[in-house]
């Protein structure tokens, strides 16, 4: 009870909707659906979960085969520095390699457009202490699936501005791809609703609840001092 949680926030001046057919053109990305992970290439963050579902998805819907591109955008951290190497040769025995594009890790200027470039970003961590990525991506109107842990379950509104998914089965990540991908008027109204739940995670709104935090907190102190005079 003497708990306040304040979540960190996003720069909306920075962080925002733009122009998606001009991003994919910049990152020569096809005119296609995009799939995007961002984060560091390490297991916990568990980005060989989205190159499993998107093997599962071509299995049940051959058509995205042709069109569809599966960015992983980001680089090995501590000790894991050969697991990238590693998602690069489960690719190849998915056959899915031709539909992977790796890129390294990139300033915030060029990481808005990777997020404005995408259909969906796909968070399935298997623990986020808030999920930083998921907000960034809403904020540029793009609808987040994200693994149901954590503080996911904070940055990622169910079924309004995304989906969270229990668990980290490939099969399910891949009924929420098809949800998204094959239904375009739930893909724009989880885009919109993307956008408006991101508002609520600007620095702005972070600093106005931390000073509601430390004036309540001054508050308590300044009636308990009163109470014991």
């Amino acid at each position: 009870g003497n708990i306040e949680i304040v979540s960190p926030g996003v720069e909306h001046a920075f962080f925002a909707p733009g122009d998606k057919h001009g991003a994919r053109h910049a990152l020569s990305l096809g005119d296609g659906p995009v799939l995007l992970f961002v984060g560091r290439i390490q297991p916990l963050k568990a980005p060989d979960v989205l190159l499993r579902a998107v093997a599962r998805l071509f299995q049940r819907a051959p058509e995205h085969r042709s069109r569809l591109v599966v960015a992983v955008v980001g680089g090995p951290s501590g000790a894991d520095t050969a697991f990238p190497d590693h998602l690069q040769g489960l690719a190849g025995s998915l056959r899915i390699a031709d539909r992977v594009r790796f890129a390294p890790p990139v300033p915030q200027a060029d990481l808005v457009q990777w997020y404005r470039a995408a259909d969906v970003v796909v968070v399935p961590s298997y623990n986020e202490s808030f999920g930083l990525v998921a907000i960034e991506a809403q904020a540029c109107g793009t609808p987040v699936i994200a693994a149901a842990v954590g503080g996911l379950r904070t940055a990622v509104a169910d079924g309004e501005s995304g989906y969270l998914v229990e668990g980290h089965d490939p099969v399910a990540y891949a009924d929420a791809l098809a949800r998204v991908l094959d239904n375009d008027i739930a893909r724009q109204s989880l885009a919109h609703g993307a956008v408006r739940h991101a508002q609520g995670f600007g620095w702005t709104a972070t600093a106005q609840r931390m000073l509601d935090v430390y004036v309540t907190a001054m508050v308590s102190m300044s009636n308990n001092t009163a109470m014991h005079a």
